[in-house]
């Protein structure tokens, strides 16, 4: 059940995001102006301004964001876990980066014509032949001195527990030879009555409007990044996807399906 302060949060929230979207595809402009001149002056500014973005954007919505090891500098591949829709933001608010996505998430909600904009790079997992035009598109970005994300459990979870990697995914370090950073994610609200599994995590069949705005309603999330201290590399996609796999269970932690204490971590 959600307060009265806690829809009165929700709303304010609401409204001061969406003007501080509509900033945000204002500044898209400048961008686009530095591309005449240089492609990779124009990448390079073009995830800075998400990451300032996001930076402002989560504040706005009550999340603090820690990191834990260091994080990988451009150009690298790294994976992450895959929790929610927040996942995007706090993983921008901490590294200049690109996502590689499956061909559905443009057609998210909200945040599918924003990452779209952003300059996501998706792959069609329907199609056999899906993976190469991904696997030039990574190399692109990789070659303009871009750092690129994916999520390889392919799908958003409970957080209870990490799922199967998706190994299609791996064909691209292994064919652009850089190795595979790790990072994993935790969120925790600090309040029984918004569990961070049900309530912050998105899943399952639960529906975006309503999720999103119980959301806002809470007064402050604490979401962790935590990185692994050392890459993985590998020369088989299997094989890279079972000791990444095994690197991300080394530093994962399962949210808990109740109220659950503040994460505390070095800024």
């Amino acid at each position: 059940m959600i307060t009265f302060a806690g829809h009165l949060r929700a709303c304010t929230r609401l409204l001061v995001l969406l003007v501080w979207l509509l900033l945000l595809t204002v500044s898209w402009l400048l961008p686009l102006a530095v591309g005449v001149f240089s492609r990779r002056a124009k990448a390079k500014l073009r995830v800075r301004q998400m990451a300032a973005w996001s930076r402002v954007s989560l504040r706005l919505m009550g999340v603090r964001v820690t990191r834990e090891g260091p994080p990988p500098r451009a150009p690298f591949f790294l994976v992450s876990n895959h929790l929610s829709y927040l996942d995007v933001l706090a993983l921008w608010s901490q590294v200049d980066t690109y996502f590689l996505a499956k061909l559905e998430l443009g057609s998210w909600p909200l945040l599918g014509p924003l990452i779209r904009a952003a300059g996501t790079l998706f792959v069609d997992r329907n199609r056999a032949r899906g993976v190469l035009p991904a696997i030039e598109a990574v190399q692109r970005t990789l070659d303009l001195g871009c750092g690129v994300l994916v999520f390889p459990e392919g799908t958003s979870s409970s957080g209870a527990a990490l799922l199967p990697l998706r190994t299609n995914f791996f064909e691209v370090p292994v064919r652009s030879g850089y190795p595979v950073h790790v990072a994993c994610l935790h969120y925790a609200s600090g309040d029984p009555r918004h569990p961070s599994r049900e309530h912050v995590a998105w899943w399952g069949d639960m529906g975006f409007p309503d999720h999103f705005y119980r959301l806002l309603s809470i007064r402050r999330i604490d979401a962790r990044v935590r990185f692994a201290a050392e890459p993985v590399a590998g020369d088989d996609r299997k094989r890279l996807a079972a000791d990444v796999a095994a690197a991300m269970e080394a530093i994962f932690e399962p949210l808990p399906d109740d109220g659950d204490p503040v994460v505390e971590g070095a800024a």
